[in-house]
């Protein structure tokens, strides 16, 4: 069975995005978010490329330097993020705006479509990241424990 999902790239420039949101003020190190976030260093390196190229992250180098967001996590938007990484947003070919469908005149699906992906515009465009980073989950008792320990070690 194969599934229609969000491509890892989109997923992983998210988790990097909102790891940067949870620290609007500091920066974060590559490999903190790797590590953080589960994403492979590689292709973390990628995806905060194309989010510098769009103006989304900066880097700040020399000691302490790493990541953060290059504007308010109120001001991005997911739409935002999965466009630096994947370009444009569209559900079907037929609602891109370039392309015409020969049977776009009497497709009864096109309605569909069309809604689908204003709708899904809708909810890209509307989620910011400070809206996904002010609703952390709690961590569980035993996540906070060993990373208080991890904490303790590492200072």
């Amino acid at each position: 069975m194969s599934l229609m999902q969000i491509p890892r790239k989109i997923e992983y420039a998210l988790r990097a995005m909102i790891h940067l949101a949870d620290h609007p003020e500091g920066v974060a190190r590559g490999a903190e978010i790797a590590q953080r976030e589960q994403i492979p260093k590689y292709y973390l390196e990628k995806v905060i490329r194309d989010l510098m190229h769009r103006g989304l992250v900066r880097a700040r180098r020399g000691p302490g330097g790493g990541y953060q967001l290059a504007r308010a996590p109120g001001t991005i938007s997911f739409k935002d993020v999965i466009e630096a990484v994947e370009g444009p947003i569209t559900l079907n070919v037929c609602v891109d705006g370039s392309a015409s469908c020969a049977l776009q005149p009497t497709c009864r699906m096109f309605r569909v479509w069309e809604e689908g992906q204003r709708v899904l515009l809708e909810v890209f465009s509307q989620t910011t990241l400070q809206e996904i980073a002010s609703s952390r989950p709690a961590l569980p008792r035993a996540r906070i424990a060993v990373e208080k320990e991890g904490a303790a070690v590492k200072a």
